[in-house]
């Protein structure tokens, strides 16, 4: 049997108690991974449980003590490669009513069915309302919250693989800097972020967000020319082994416009000053108003967005702080979270700096190592 990954029994426990959670269901891709280990990411080597989840479903299930089950696709025979559950609490499912009956069975047989049963609010409507249909007497919750508790702070091998995620994300921005030339394409240029990934032993990329000047960087690949003293930004990140990464640097042919390197120097001010006063135990919200403060005591000019969240297995698993929402925990040693700080600067679009930390015990880890600077070529 693999040895877990993230999950701690534990620490599930603890968290099930906190939310007054009986059993605890996961339905998407990343809880599933995250309480079995098994293959089921669209990154997968082979993502077939992935493709075939519309036919073939699959379940974590976590009840209050910690102790685990599953519910996978009746053909997959790989279970103890890649799973730390016990064999014995693995169920087979040729169906989608299959899965249902199963699903209930077990809630029966566990004596649950009058109890609080946590659910994702991403879960099929179709297995939700077989839950209340089924069990009319079960308090049913969102679960969502017990989820990210869980995965917030994260294992030595939860940060090794993050880590390694973000040394490929930094080699592809390398790459895509050291081939920013006047005339060559976005398309081009995404080519050669995908290729660095894949070769340099990732399973994909999480990402690949990127702009030259004022072009819509969540739609790139359209055939847009590198011109003179626009910023090329590039915001990537790859999959290691289920885990991602998130970066973003610039790079200018020319001139870098007067008004973006005000701002730039601004916004690495601000982010160094979110990672200087990181503190284990202080309150995230707590760390967002001193850093608006910060803001206002360097700069007058322009709403820059502040934001940090954790990532994991996704790229934003929450906010822990951000104009949007703040989760309101206290930051706790091995929380890995990414800060970003924007700015929309007229004819340059979005630009900005983005890095990955871990909070130690004393002070943040950076875990990217590209210079932060714009790079003038």
């Amino acid at each position: 049997m693999a040895d877990p990954i993230g999950y701690n029994k534990d620490k599930a426990n603890e968290i099930l108690n906190k939310y007054d959670i009986d059993l605890l269901i996961a339905s998407t891709p990343v809880n599933v991974f995250y309480l079995t280990g098994l293959p089921v990411l669209h990154v997968a080597p082979n993502p077939i449980l992935y493709v075939l989840q519309n036919q073939y479903p699959f379940l974590g299930l976590v009840r209050r003590d910690g102790e685990e089950s599953a519910l996978i696709w009746s053909l997959y025979d790989s279970v103890e490669e890649f799973s730390w559950i016990d064999p014995s609490e693995v169920y087979r499912v040729g169906s989608l009513n299959a899965s249902k009956k199963i699903l209930a069975r077990k809630i029966n047989e566990w004596n649950l069915s009058n109890k609080t049963i946590g659910i994702e609010s991403f879960m099929p409507f179709y297995q939700y309302e077989a839950l209340k249909k089924e069990f009319p007497n079960a308090k049913i919750v969102n679960g969502d919250r017990a989820f990210i508790d869980m995965r917030m702070v994260k294992t030595e091998e939860e940060v090794r693989r993050i880590k390694k995620s973000t040394e490929i994300a930094d080699k592809a921005i390398q790459a895509c800097i050291d081939a920013t030339e006047l005339n060559v394409l976005d398309t081009e240029l995404l080519q050669i972020a995908r290729r660095t990934i894949v070769d340099e032993g990732a399973e994909g990329w999480d990402h690949l967000t990127q702009n030259i000047g004022p072009s819509d960087p969540e739609a790139p690949g359209t055939g847009i020319p590198v011109t003179p003293n626009d910023i090329v930004r590039f915001d990537f990140g790859a999959v290691w082994q289920g885990y991602v990464s998130d970066i973003s640097r610039g790079v200018v042919v020319g001139e870098i416009p007067k008004k973006a390197k005000e701002a730039m120097d601004v916004m690495i001010q601000l982010q160094e000053f979110c990672v200087e006063n990181i503190e284990v135990g202080k309150n995230s919200n707590e760390l967002y108003k001193e850093a608006q403060a910060y803001l206002k005591s360097i700069s007058k000019r322009g709403f820059y967005l502040i934001t940090g969240h954790s990532i994991g297995l996704e790229c934003e698993e929450a906010h822990l702080f951000s104009a949007i929402e703040s989760y309101d925990v206290p930051f706790e040693e091995n929380m890995v979270l990414d800060i970003e700080v924007w700015l929309s600067v007229r004819g340059q679009g979005l630009v900005g700096i983005e890095d990955c930390y871990r909070v130690k015990s004393k002070g943040c880890e950076r875990l990217s190592s590209l210079d932060k600077e714009i790079v003038l070529k």
